[in-house]
């Protein structure tokens, strides 16, 4: 707290710590003004109390007048109390004389009012014009004034009219402060105490400590970051291969399809060239069917490859209702296996996503076969349904099942690590996809389906959209 920077409003003096004592020396009352409007300001923008102390021939008029020209709103903070002007009489010499114990007292308690309203701290300007006598006295209160403000959420700017001060006077202002300034022809004057100019250098060999252990620790915690993403990384790739292994029948079966197809079409395709009159019109048709379905075949192991890989995520501009479909033809086969129905509604023309295609089409794999395992042990009629829309700056997919649904406390805990609601499984493809759909700047979450008799469940998330594809 003691080497946090408050502005003092005044250019020569910069910045100050809370804890500050300083003063001002002034020959002519319009120097004086100013320069506490300005001090005043920088307080009210700051949210700290500010009290100011006047004495002749300045007056509280005189005071507010000076904050009215300076201070935006200043009728405003003056009504809800943020700042007080007060007469150096009724502060000092509250009953005609002058007590240490009592103003110390009083700027205790000054600051426990503030900070119980939620200030900041409290900044306070005071004029001594009014001393003529008891000088002694008054020296002594600003040596205790400094112990009494040490290491609080308080700053002190004393003020002095030179024309009242004798040299030694003025000497004693300077020793009981931490350091002065004076305005003499316009021009300002900086006079440091050696225990002040000791206190600055620390304070800025503190904080430039302190700023070399923020660009440590930053370092480290982008290290930690990077290998945090590189462990994530692993894991989802793990969970990838894992899967697409126990898909190995259904996989296979998939392939399988469209290369039996081509076999069927190539041999068409030699009866009718093989004829006495070939037939080439059905010969062309046939070897068109074989090229589909090796064309096919080819994008069904291409999408199975991309899955096996591991690579860095890779953010480009994707179709996400391309991928759902992509996803729906990989994996029709292990859903046929339970007489599972998969069903899709996508909207038309959804701007692209900013996204890594194949950590998506991790996220919609696991999702849907997750559907599917919640199915496969339950009645006949099970239906799995896709859907897609945009709202605004995002798209949101979901992934409906028809199975036993989720018990209630449950659509959270399901997203914990190692938590799972299989026979068989270990908990981590739920916390992996949340994962990667968090790191795209959306969210994942799930529901029961009461409207469909409690039924089943939904999982859904959303995945931002570019400025440009809104656009």
């Amino acid at each position: 707290m003691a080497t946090e920077m408050r502005r003092t409003g005044l250019d020569v003096v910069g910045d100050m710590p809370w804890g500050t004592h300083f003063c001002l020396f002034y020959e002519t009352t319009h120097d004086l003004l100013d320069t506490l409007a300005s001090y005043c300001k920088a307080g009210l923008e700051s949210r700290e109390f500010c009290l100011w102390v006047v004495a002749p021939p300045v007056t509280r008029e005189d005071a507010a007048a000076a904050l009215a020209e300076t201070v935006p709103d200043f009728d405003r903070h003056l009504a809800d109390g943020s700042i007080e002007i007060i007469r150096a009489h009724d502060w000092y010499l509250q009953d005609g004389t002058f007590d240490l114990q009592r103003t110390i007292r009083g700027w205790h308690e000054t600051l426990a009012r503030a900070s119980a309203n939620g200030y900041a701290g409290v900044r306070v300007t005071g004029d001594t014009a009014w001393l003529e006598k008891d000088w002694t006295d008054f020296c002594e209160y600003e040596e205790a004034l400094n112990e009494c403000i040490a290491n609080q959420r308080l700053t002190v700017l004393c003020t002095y009219p030179l024309a009242a001060c004798a040299a030694d006077e003025i000497l004693d202002v300077v020793r009981t402060h931490q350091f002065a300034v004076a305005k003499r022809r316009g021009s300002w004057d900086v006079i440091e105490t050696a225990g002040h100019k000791q206190a600055k250098a620390e304070i800025k060999r503190l904080n430039e400590d302190l700023a070399q252990r923020v660009i440590l620790a930053e370092e480290r915690a982008n290290e930690e970051g990077e290998r945090l993403r590189q462990a994530q990384a692993d894991m989802a790739h793990i969970n990838r291969v894992t899967t697409m292994g126990e898909l190995t029948a259904s996989l296979a079966h998939e392939i399988k399809q469209p290369i039996a197809a081509a076999v069927t079409d190539a041999r068409t395709c030699l009866r009718w060239l093989g004829r006495d009159l070939p037939d080439l019109p059905e010969a062309r048709d046939a070897a068109s069917r074989i090229i589909t379905d090796v064309t096919r075949a080819a994008d069904i192991i291409s999408s199975i490859s991309v899955m096996f890989q591991k690579h860095a995520p890779q953010r480009e501009l994707v179709d996400v209702n391309q991928l759902i479909r992509e996803m729906v033809v990989l994996l029709r086969s292990e859903a046929n296996r339970y007489s599972i129905a998969i069903r899709t509604r996508l909207a038309e023309g959804l701007p692209p996503a900013l996204a890594d295609a194949v950590q998506l089409q991790q996220v919609l794999m696991n999702l849907i076969l997750n559907g599917i395992e919640a199915m496969k042990d339950t009645r006949a009629g099970n239906e799995l349904t896709i859907t897609s829309d945009a709202e605004p700056g995002h798209l949101v997919i979901s992934v409906s099942d028809t199975g036993a649904g989720l018990l209630p406390g449950q659509t959270e805990q399901i997203f914990t690590a190692f938590v799972t609601t299989k026979d068989h499984g270990i908990g981590m493809g739920l916390p992996i996809s949340r994962s990667i759909i968090e790191s795209h700047g959306g969210r994942m979450w799930a529901t029961g389906n009461a409207d469909n008799a409690g039924r089943g469940a939904t999982f859904r998330f959303t995945v931002p959209v570019t400025v440009a594809a809104q656009a």
